[in-house]
């Protein structure tokens, strides 16, 4: 940035100094007396315990849908990134199914999306039923302003980030064939 020139100075007239204003972070520095983790490191811990579970769950189900899953998992983030949440939550609306009582990949990783965001973000957001698990979507749509869709996309990506860690090191890995290559 360019210093002010003289001439704007005599226009102006006299300068204050600059007011300082002392801001204190206690939500992030706060320590736990029992543990001395902060308050950060426990929305993490958090955030990996959960998805954990949901890695576990997609663990107990068919190999091809722990492929599939993995392969989603893996790719989420950038999804949110590139297309948005409104429009990779859609995605995955319009992807998931459930045939014979078994729930595909799509469809399991927005209920666990939808079940973190519930718990851990909005009431308002209605949680996973058998057969429903769009309400995140749906809270997307009809209810968040703008500066709530930014912080709903900021912590999908962070759980996102658990769930690609966790699916990546617990989930069968989708073979390779010639001419791919598996990162």
């Amino acid at each position: 940035m360019k210093p002010l020139d003289a001439e704007l100075y005599e226009h102006v007239g006299e300068i204050s100094p600059p007011r300082i204003v002392e801001r204190t972070y206690t939500v992030i520095e706060q320590r736990d007396e029992r543990d001395g983790t902060t308050r950060r490191q426990y929305i993490e811990q958090q955030r990996a315990k959960q998805a954990w579970a949901d890695i576990m769950e997609i663990q107990a189900l068919a190999e091809k849908e722990q492929k599939e899953y993995r392969s989603i998992a893996r790719s989420l983030n950038s999804m949110i990134q590139i297309n948005g949440l409104g429009q990779t939550l859609g995605f995955l609306k319009a992807k998931g199914k459930i045939t014979k009582g078994v729930k595909n990949s799509h469809f399991s990783l927005l209920g666990h999306l939808t079940h973190w965001m519930h718990d851990h973000f909005n009431a308002a957001i209605v949680d996973v039923h058998a057969e429903k698990n769009d309400g995140l979507l749906r809270w997307i749509t009809d209810v968040a302003n703008n500066n709530d869709y930014r912080r709903a996309t900021t912590e999908c990506i962070a759980y996102g980030t658990w769930l690609r860690r966790f699916a990546e090191g617990e989930l069968k890995a989708p073979d390779i064939e010639e001419g791919e290559d598996n990162e």
